[in-house]
Parts: C-alpha cells; structure tokens; sequence
C-alpha cells in the first residue's frame, strides 16, 4: 500500500521526505500533485543525500515550463480540454434543471519521461543473493 503524505511548501516537503525516510520500507518514488511541489521535494531529498532518480524517483503534475527545465519527469494534461469539459458541465448544469450534477469526467493525460525517473534500484538482499 502506497502512503499518502501531503504538503504545500518547502517545509512540508521537507517534513514529507523525513515521514518517508523514516518508513520501514521507504518508496522508490514520489508522486506530487504539482511539479512545483515536486522540485520542493526534489531539494529536501538532495539535502539529505538523497539522489533522484538513483535511489529515489520523483514525478511531479502538471507539466509546467519548470518542469522541462529542471528535468523534472512529469503527468501532462491538457488546460484546453479541461477549460472545454468544465464550460460544458457548467452549461448543462444551467440549462437542464435535471443534469447529474455528481457527473464526474475522466481525461486524458501523458507521462513526460525525463531525468527525474528511473527503474527502482534491487534490494540490497536481491543484489547479495543474485551476485
């Protein structure tokens, strides 16, 4: 089972990487809500000599300008096709006193692979006994 930690600014990414750390099984990656909160996580992780992706991965959401150019693996998604969807669900709110107004719409997004992510590392007891 995947924890769920969350944090809005430096201080909780920083205290975020320190609940994870302290796991008795930490993660192998880290999946942020917003790329920005994901570069915050990336810093606490290098303070405490944690290299990304080596031994853990980092994948933000959002696919801000930053993202690219902090090499920052990310989940893109469309804001035209979210404006689109939302104008639609607010139009037939207003004009159809019947609509379900606990629709709920699922759309698409894509990975953006970059220098933020990477296979997870074998256990060390995998790597004893393999070797």
């Amino acid at each position: 089972m995947s924890p769920t930690v969350g944090c809005r600014d430096k201080r909780g990414a920083t205290q975020a990487v320190g609940n994870l750390l302290s796991l008795r099984e930490p993660p192998t990656a880290i999946f942020a809500e917003q790329d920005e909160l994901a570069a915050s996580l990336i810093l606490s992780l290098r303070t405490v000599q944690i290299e990304v992706p080596d031994r853990i991965s980092v994948l933000g959401f959002d696919d801000q300008l930053m993202a690219e150019w902090l090499d920052l693996s990310t989940v893109a998604q469309s804001p035209s096709d979210m404006g689109r969807a939302a104008a639609e669900l607010a139009l037939e709110l207003i004009n159809d006193a019947d609509a379900d107004r606990a629709r709920h719409i699922v759309l698409p997004t894509h990975l953006i692979p970059r220098g933020t992510t990477a296979p997870p590392q074998r256990p060390h007891s995998e790597r004893e006994d393999n070797d």
